[in-house]
């Protein structure tokens, strides 16, 4: 099997394992909640934003990296576990629904919570270079 057709059954199995992943962790954050806003979504595009930067961060640490598991975790389990689209339709719908500041929170967290969580986990986990005068 050449090095190519490995990373698409990597990115296959791991999208596939990543999206049901989020499906569960999301409902299993919105049961009983009984709220509007979808902070099912926003814990998961938290979560994997997080995630996704430790281990890049961790990964950057290793010479010629790992095409492989790079291609399951990076572009299959989190690209199938965290969602655009998802969080797009929520906020699409709040605005439809008249929940308009709840659409716009819905933004705001996701972009600066998600961007934050993927800097911190890359901090955490990338090779410290020493700071040049």
């Amino acid at each position: 099997m050449t090095q190519a057709m490995k990373q698409v059954l990597a990115v296959l199995c791991g999208g596939a394992l990543g999206a049901v992943c989020r499906v569960e962790l999301s409902r299993m954050v919105m049961i009983g909640m009984g709220i509007v806003f979808p902070l099912g979504i926003l814990c998961v595009n938290m979560l994997g934003s997080f995630l996704l930067g430790l281990l890049m961060g961790a990964f950057s640490r290793v010479k010629h990296g790992y095409p492989t598991a790079t291609a399951f975790m990076a572009t299959g389990f989190f690209g199938g576990f965290t969602t655009f689209s998802s969080f797009s339709l929520d906020t699409v719908l709040l605005w439809d629904t008249g929940h308009a500041v709840f659409a716009l929170l819905n933004v705001g967290l996701n972009t600066a919570l998600c961007i934050g969580l993927a800097g911190l986990g890359w901090t955490l986990a990338a090779p410290h270079s020493e700071k040049r005068a």
